[in-house]
């Protein structure tokens, strides 16, 4: 869709693909929740035809599963699953930060640290706080997989966090505590190109975020 000013206008199965996208991340639709079409609809004021687009592409994303005669449900992950899901993190992650140390540039470098910064100055005090820091951790590893330059790798790391990710909210205080070293260390290798070092710290950053989260459920 075009507007009269030649931009790009999101379409509504978009719209509802990104607002339900964040709702399943946010912990607002919490694994397990069966989503019912006919109350998003009503909810988002929307007819069912761009909504059933919207969680097609979530069921092909991971987030959403299909039940017969049930309907959409949020993904809900067994104890094995999650481990899997970052045993692939880890091998995911550890090829994009070599990639990302040899390829990144200044901006690049300027760019992370700035993430890093912020995501220091937060304690876990608060909801909010804890959520924004969760945002920024993202936007952290999105940001060194994209200085590696390799569009399928950077889409493959987003999808298995993304799986995970509601999971790391509601432990969101040990991810936090437990996360910030590792995330300093991670920098200190991308500034110095140490491809070998970096990939191994996003490795094992991926093993250590595993373990706390499996010991908390």
């Amino acid at each position: 869709m075009i507007s009269d000013l030649g931009t790009q206008v999101p379409s509504i199965s978009e719209l509802l693909y990104q607002r339900l996208r964040e709702g399943i991340l946010r912990g607002e639709f919490p694994p397990g929740q069966i989503l019912r079409q006919e109350e998003l609809a009503h909810r988002f004021g929307a007819s069912r035809v761009p909504l059933r687009e919207a969680m097609t592409r979530l069921e092909a994303e991971g987030l959403l599963i299909l039940k017969p005669r049930r309907g959409y449900s949020v993904i809900s992950l067994k104890p094995d699953e999650i481990q899997e899901i970052f045993a692939l993190r880890a091998v995911v992650e550890e090829h994009a930060g070599r990639a990302a140390a040899l390829a990144r540039t200044d901006q690049d470098i300027e760019e992370v640290l700035a993430i890093l910064s912020q995501m220091e100055q937060i304690t876990v005090s608060s909801t909010q706080s804890a959520s924004d820091w969760l945002e920024l951790n993202l936007a952290f590893h999105q940001r060194i997989f994209a200085s590696a330059g390799l569009g399928h790798v950077s889409r493959v790391a987003l999808m298995l966090r993304d799986m995970v990710e509601p999971y790391i909210r509601v432990e969101v205080s040990l991810t936090m505590d437990g996360a910030q070293a590792e995330h300093r260390q991670i920098y200190e290798a991308f500034l110095a190109g140490d491809a070998e070092r970096l990939g191994q710290l996003g490795r094992i950053h991926c093993e250590h975020t595993a373990a706390r989260l499996l010991k908390a459920l």
